[in-house]
């Protein structure tokens, strides 16, 4: 159960967050300021949870900082699907570019999300150096990494890239995407991501039973095989869209009904 626990709670959880951020993106109108709200609220929580976890070296606190840290990136992550906070040309690339120069627009049109995660990430190390529980700072720093991964990969180009999921006033986006293909970075990030989730296995492995350790190191361990796994769908023509199926249902009800006013 030290382990299995772990692993089933991170998988509901990361499915859960993955249906609601899809289903609020999805029907919620650009800048839409009572979604922002109601997610602020979380994020606060979320805030309040990773000051008072580290000083928690409890299977509890384990929990609690793994979902603060989840909390927090879920409000940066929302701040951008809803308009809030993009770029500074937060439009589709012009045709015709070199790859230099794409990947220049690209940055423009997310530059002050970027940032702003940076930033968060900054005053979380702040909040949680020297902290006895950091499991909510790896956790939103894991989340960074592998973000930053799966952007850098779209880029490149990939094989599976699910265009009917994202927002109608982010579908320009798709102008950044590179070719369908497995591009060079691919076998890289699997063989990186591979070394330190070996080495979170092993940290896990040698903690005591029902510790604090091996929990944190099970729920790192789960959320980084389930961002690993993210990467593969994006490569591997799975039917990965069933999993999402009932924000899928919802993305139809909003095109139909909102879809005029999501144009940007």
């Amino acid at each position: 159960m030290d382990f299995l626990l772990p692993v089933a709670f991170t998988v509901f959880t990361w499915w859960l967050a993955t249906l609601l951020l899809l289903r609020f993106s999805i029907r919620a109108r650009p800048r839409c300021r009572a979604t922002l709200a109601s997610l602020s609220v979380m994020a606060t929580g979320g805030v309040v949870g990773l000051v008072w976890t580290s000083g928690e070296p409890t299977v509890v606190g384990a929990y609690v900082g793994f979902i603060s840290g989840l909390a927090v990136w879920a409000w940066l992550e929302m701040s951008y699907f809803l308009g809030f906070i993009t770029g500074p040309r937060p439009r589709a690339c012009p045709p015709g570019l070199s790859v230099g120069q794409r990947f220049r627009y690209g940055v423009l049109a997310s530059l002050y999300h970027e940032l702003a995660i940076v930033a968060v990430a900054v005053l979380i190390a702040a909040l949680q150096f020297g902290a006895e529980n950091p499991v909510a700072c790896w956790t939103f720093l894991l989340l960074w990494l592998m973000r930053w991964s799966a952007k850098l990969n779209i880029f490149l180009g990939v094989r599976n890239l699910h265009m009917d999921f994202w927002p109608d006033h982010l579908q320009y986006l798709a102008s950044y995407v590179g070719p369908a293909r497995v591009n060079w970075l691919f076998p890289i990030t699997l063989l990186i991501a591979g070394a330190t989730a070996a080495w979170l296995v092993q940290y896990a492995a040698a903690a005591s039973p029902h510790s604090f350790e091996r929990t944190a190191g099970v729920l790192l361990t789960s959320l980084l095989g389930l961002a690993v796994l993210e990467h593969v769908f994006l490569v591997i023509k799975l039917p990965d869209a069933k999993l999402w199926r009932w924000a899928g249902s919802a993305t139809a009800g909003a095109r139909s009904g909102l879809g005029a006013g999501q144009e940007s």
